[in-house]
């Protein structure tokens, strides 16, 4: 039995398939998701065997976005003359979402490559989920909206910041303006999926097989190649460069790339040695 309510995690050929769990509930983001997320991506981060992840769920649908009945802002219960005013609730509430966002940026922070694999609905919050990841699949009946138009507030924990490095930006707009959904067709065409299958079987196959390839490469390369892409993607050309020498002038393995110019020679597999486990500093 998983010690998660909202996830199942399993290791398998260095590749961790993480799923939503709660198909019933259509996988929406409870306070126990939002408990939970940032501890599994932990434990996930901290297996040095783990060279990719597979993001699914489990249903019908994704994941239907944020359980709105799980949040408030946290001052219905306190009498009107003890109340806070509106600056205190607002500041509070500022601090909520910064640290949703962060754990929605976690998953680019982890240093393997997460392969998000979306069927049926992928709505609101599920949409900043999917975002942060690093490759992007549907089954053709997958759908994605920006929800939070229609319910009258504005996305707030990544879909505003991350999309338009996805799609080109007046569609990203037209899809944040009016809440409608896009089809899976059109996910691929305008760039924010890689591919479309035919069923969520084909999809996690496809899913897998891509995890396994990414599997087989120096995990000190991978983590490399996700860290570089992801801070070009913030910074200018010219301190990406900078980034990027220093960076391969403190980790570039000699060894792991002995081990594939010979491997490639010789007609093999690579077999490179995992990272080294690192616990908790406040560990014993």
């Amino acid at each position: 039995m998983s010690k998660y309510k909202c996830f199942e995690l399993k290791v398998d050929n260095n590749v961790a398939n993480l799923v939503l769990s709660r198909p019933n509930e259509l996988n929406t983001m409870t306070r126990d998701f939002w408990v939970e997320l940032p501890e599994v991506l932990d434990e996930i981060n901290r297996n040095s065997e783990i060279r990719a992840v597979i993001l699914s769920s489990s249903g019908k649908h994704f994941c239907a976005g944020m359980d709105l009945n799980a949040f408030s802002n946290g001052v219905e219960n306190i009498p009107d003359d003890k109340k806070p005013d509106h600056a205190r609730v607002g500041e509070a509430l500022y601090r909520v979402a910064k640290e949703l966002q962060g754990y929605i940026s976690t998953l680019e922070k982890i240093r393997a490559p997460v392969i998000a694999a979306v069927q049926g609905g992928c709505v609101g919050g599920a949409l900043d989920l999917i975002t942060a990841c690093d490759i992007r699949l549907a089954s053709k009946e997958a759908f994605f909206c920006i929800q939070e138009v229609n319910i009258g507030m504005a996305a707030d924990v990544g879909t505003l910041q991350r999309l338009p490095r996805l799609i080109p930006d007046s569609k990203m707009r037209e899809l944040a303006y009016t809440g409608r959904k896009m089809l899976a067709d059109e996910a691929k065409e305008s760039g924010l999926v890689s591919s479309v299958f035919e069923s969520q079987e084909d999809m996690l196959k496809a899913a897998n097989e891509l995890a396994l390839d990414i599997a087989t490469k120096s995990p000190v390369a991978i983590y490399g190649l996700k860290a570089l892409m992801n801070y070009s993607r913030d910074h200018s050309i010219d301190d990406s460069l900078d980034f990027n020498a220093l960076w391969s002038g403190a980790m570039l393995s000699q060894k792991d790339m002995a081990e594939a110019m010979t491997a490639q020679m010789e007609k093999r597999d690579a077999a490179f040695n995992k990272m080294v486990d690192v616990k908790k500093f406040n560990e014993k």
